[in-house]
């Protein structure tokens, strides 16, 4: 055997020994983590520190320096449902937004070996592109790339951010020049018009050193979860929020089934080695809340409002729509004067106003004193009253002179209220003293048999509702003196206008008090996991007949010759519903006083007035002037939903699939 021959088998041998050796020593160190450390990969807590474990402060291994096994516990954060309108529109959602990070790191430049480990060279380029290659040591064409690059970011971002770009080209030399790992752009979470999303990391993966073809991939987007409302302050305060500790609205009350159930998976840290057990639990995404509001309807409130508000002045205002027969409530809109951090002032969707107890109902609270005393009269067309205060001072000997007062006061162009009035025309008119009048005759003075018939129409009762639960009205069950007098005819207590809708709109649909609805039905993967009914608080308010002759008063305060909204007797669409103008209260000299310059003002009716679809109120907080603006927007808003009723039947019986309404498209936007 030839030398050369011997040299080769000996070489060969030590090649195969050193695999065997290798191999045998793989196995053995295999078997060893597997059977020897078995218990210490496998969390056994005699090895292991169990910190998903109660009081393990307590175990003996908390306190051994040497410990070598940790074992946390990793969330696995669900995705939260999305709340749509009631024609499918999402109105909140879990989106996607990200971070865009360079990491230069990647960027350096590259040393260069030969087969036998040799260095040869060193390969500084940077890969703009598959054709554009740039040499580092190419000052001017480096810079020039960061220019460029500079360029792109700020006029595509500059509408969400307010970066110069200076700042662009200081982070991407930073970046590329220093080869660091930098943060160029992160997404505010707070605020949604700073949010970087999908359409802006395709927009960076076209960018010179970003694209996926490049040799070196440098670009990175770290991903989180935000929240979105796509329509921004439409319906905002039902919505809700969800920042953590302050949720608030529809998000709030549904979170249980929003939030989904959190997964968790079980981490050991051994020898600060991070290696994931096999131990975990899925977790479950959020169901789906499918609201009662109505988009379109809810922009035509919500504009409409806003509108009246700038014109008014007002400090705050809401517009509410419900649907008679179901009582869901379709729109809502609060909007608050707010003065923002750069000096300008505007309404914003800030408190529910609807649903807070703040201010008194003023004279829609009339419809409540009027069926109390239709129950008791029975033919209330062959009564008369005096419109003045003259005929019920004598209840009130300590303020007796304040009603004596008004005994020759002139109505305007409706004469003197010096004599007497049928009920119907008090009404119209909005007496505060004739409505008095017909209370204290019929129940004989006897305010605790009015409070209890009030209590039997389901007025006073607290209102539990999917959103909130609003309690009952602040009335003051031991009035005496004029106090009892300003609770029939417009307050003297605090009332929250969802709840003067809920038992108008009782009037509207015959008698049967319905309560507001809010949300429809859960859905989860397509599933309808839960219903929601109509809550029905009173099958019938009063009596039938109580509840039709109701009805004719309501409509006398438009059509009537002496109605407050007589203005708009000949609209379309007609409606039915009742005035309310009350002074607010302001502090002066440390006490609470009615100031006759500043009113709240507002409407409460149902619309169209011969067969009622929707019920709304509307009311406007310190404004000056008395309630026709608020009738004017109620007929505005009403004039539109129906306008928009008219188009949706038209776009049904159309079936060519021509029709398209795109006056609603960009909503949101």
């Amino acid at each position: 055997m030839s030398d050369y021959k011997k040299s080769f088998n000996r070489r060969a041998f030590v090649v195969y020994a050193m695999v065997f050796a290798f191999g045998v020593g793989s196995l053995v160190q295999i078997l060893y983590l597997a059977i020897g450390q078995k218990a210490l990969f496998s969390g056994d807590p005699e090895y292991c520190l169990d910190k998903t474990q109660p009081n393990w402060e307590q175990s003996p291994l908390a306190k051994d320096p040497n410990c070598r096994c940790i074992v946390t516990l990793n969330d696995i954060q669900p995705v939260r449902g999305d709340i749509f309108d009631d024609q499918g529109n999402i109105l909140a959602s879990d989106f996607t937004v990200f971070d865009i990070v360079v990491d230069g790191r990647k960027l350096l430049p590259e040393t260069l070996y030969n087969k036998n480990r040799t260095v040869i060279g060193i390969n500084d380029t940077l890969y703009a592109t598959q054709e554009r290659k740039i040499s580092r040591s190419d000052k001017e064409a480096v810079n020039k790339l960061i220019f460029e690059l500079a360029d792109q970011f700020y006029f595509h971002f500059k509408h969400k951010f307010s970066y110069s770009k200076e700042y662009y080209r200081k982070k991407l030399a930073e970046a590329i020049i220093e080869c660091k790992n930098v943060d160029i752009v992160k997404s505010n979470l707070l605020s949604e018009n700073t949010l970087v999303n999908s359409e802006d990391t395709a927009f960076v993966r076209k960018l010179p050193l970003f694209q996926d073809r490049c040799k070196r991939k440098c670009i990175g987007f770290p991903s989180y979860f935000k929240r979105i409302y796509p329509y921004g302050e439409l319906a905002k305060r039902v919505i809700g929020t969800v920042p953590p500790g302050a949720r608030s609205g529809l998000e709030l009350t549904y979170d249980d089934w929003l939030s989904g159930i959190k997964g968790a998976q079980k981490v050991l840290y051994i020898d600060g080695i991070r290696v994931p057990s096999e131990k975990y639990t899925n977790a479950y995404d959020g169901a789906n809340v499918h609201t009662t509001l109505n988009l379109r309807m809810q922009n035509i409130v919500y504009e409409a409002l806003m509108d009246k508000l700038y014109q008014m002045d007002a400090q705050w205002g809401c517009a509410v729509i419900m649907e008679v027969n179901t009582g869901e409530i379709k729109a809502m809109a609060n909007l608050k004067k707010y003065e923002n951090k750069n000096g300008s002032t505007g309404y914003y969707e800030i408190f529910n106003h609807a649903f807070r107890q703040e201010c008194e109902p003023g004279s829609t609270f009339k419809l409540a004193s009027l069926l109390a005393y239709l129950e008791r009269v029975p033919n209330d067309t062959a009564k008369s009253y005096l419109m003045c205060g003259c005929e019920i001072a004598k209840f009130f000997e300590q303020d007796s002179r304040k009603f004596r007062t008004k005994c020759g006061v002139t109505d305007r162009s409706l004469g003197s209220r010096h004599r007497l009035g049928k009920p119907i025309e008090i009404f119209q008119r909005s007496l505060n003293e004739g409505t008095g009048t017909m209370i204290f005759d019929a129940f004989n003075n006897n305010f605790q048999a009015y409070l209890k018939a009030l209590d039997s129409l389901g007025i006073t009762m607290p209102l539990e509702t999917q959103l909130d639960t609003v309690p009952a009205p602040e009335i003051i069950r031991n009035s005496k003196s004029m106090r009892t007098f300003y609770i029939t005819t417009w307050g003297g207590f605090n009332m929250a206008p969802i709840q003067t809708l809920t038992y108008f709109n009782g009037v509207a649909n015959g008698g049967k008090m319905v309560c507001p609805k809010f949300v429809n039905q859960i859905t989860k993967q397509g599933k309808v996991v839960k219903k929601f009914p109509t809550v029905v608080l009173k099958e019938q308010m009063t009596r039938k007949d109580v509840i039709d002759r109701a009805k004719k008063y309501l409509e006398a305060v438009v059509t009537g010759p002496y109605g407050t909204a007589r203005t708009y007797k000949d609209s379309i669409p007609h409606f039915a519903g009742k005035t309310g103008t009350r002074d607010i209260m302001v502090e002066r000299d440390g006490k609470w006083v009615y100031d006759p310059r500043r009113n709240s003002i507002s409407f409460c009716g149902y619309f169209p007035a011969e067969k009622p679809k929707y019920s709304m109120i509307v009311y406007l907080y310190d404004v000056h002037g008395m309630s026709g603006s608020a009738v004017q927007l109620f007929y505005t808003i009403a004039k539109r939903i129906m306008s928009l009723d008219n188009t949706d039947l038209l776009q049904e019986v159309d079936k060519s699939g021509g029709v398209k309404n795109g006056v609603y498209l960009d909503i949101g936007r």
